[in-house]
């Protein structure tokens, strides 16, 4: 709801600060600001489901029934129509399950539906990005094309909070050391932070309605230095006494229920793969408010 009235106000802006040129400027400069926000889709790969087939590549592993709806805001500076950087708030959640596995086509699909993890992750990220547009470069005394494909990266900033669906309510995994994080017996595996530093870095196309007020579609990739989004990263489930001698009796009962929710109680082969990290990714419709950009085509 929230970006439905940004986009209101950022559209009555527009109707409010249109003018009128005989020709193409920049109102006498080179830069000039644009605010926007916009709704899309968000979603991850992550040790948890996952591809529905023995090719586990990039587009396989993004399950279309994982894309969870996300908003977004920003604001930043173009040069020029071809060069800018702005920085961006994003919001949305990913989500996966083992149980979305359905494939028999080998041992690993089944025994992957068969470990029956499941989470979802609430995502907040700022980010800095920065925007080029190759076809823009060349000047048009008619103006910048309308239509302009980019490419963009930067750096962010993101938090989450992996959670799982157990007796009727949501539980928050990271307190809960399922893999012995913080224990003595796993001095390399240290408690993971839910704010953590990701690159971003994507590809869009920009369509200018008018001088001030343009559309894009963008989709952002985002490299994490984590394995950790779904919280599950090693490849053995650990004994489940040390949660009795780590954890408050509470902690312990949830930490020995979620290690192994295996739908035929035995532990898995492989609990996940710490060789990849985690990733997730947006694409996204977006509106634009440009403001000190004036021509007429």
């Amino acid at each position: 709801m929230k970006a439905f009235k940004l986009l209101a106000f950022f559209a009555f802006i527009f109707l409010c600060s249109t003018k009128s040129s005989g020709q193409y400027y920049y109102d006498d400069r080179s830069l000039y600001v644009e605010f926007g926000a916009g709704i899309g889709a968000m979603n991850s790969i992550t040790d948890i489901g996952g591809a529905n087939s023995d090719k586990p590549f990039y587009v396989n592993e993004i399950r279309p029934q994982n894309f969870k709806f996300c908003t977004s805001v920003y604001g930043g500076v173009m040069y020029k129509d071809y060069i800018g950087a702005r920085i961006e708030g994003t919001w949305g959640q990913v989500a996966s399950s083992d149980a979305s596995i359905t494939s028999t086509s080998s041992l690993n699909l089944i025994t992957k539906n068969r470990r029956n993890l499941s989470f979802r992750s609430d995502i907040s990220e700022v980010s800095l990005l920065i925007e080029f547009h190759p076809f823009q470069v060349k000047y048009r005394p008619e103006g910048p094309l309308k239509i302009s494909p980019y490419v963009l990266a930067g750096v962010g900033w993101f938090n989450f909070n992996p959670q799982t669906y157990y007796n009727g309510q949501y539980v928050n995994l990271q307190p809960l050391s399922i893999e012995g994080q913080g224990f003595s017996e796993f001095p390399d595996r240290k408690p993971y932070k839910l704010s953590q530093s990701n690159i971003p870095f994507g590809i869009g196309v920009r369509y200018e309605l008018t001088s001030q007020f343009d559309i894009r579609f963008e989709y952002v990739h985002r490299k994490l230095f984590t394995d950790y989004l779904d919280d599950a990263s090693s490849r053995k489930n650990i004994d489940p006494a040390l949660y009795d001698k780590y954890l408050t009796p509470v902690k312990a009962k949830f930490a020995s229920a979620l290690a192994n929710p295996s739908i035929d109680g035995k532990n898995p082969p492989r609990r996940a793969n710490p060789d990849n990290n985690d990733s997730y990714m947006t694409f996204s419709l977006k509106v634009g408010i440009a403001i000190g950009r004036t021509y007429d085509r």
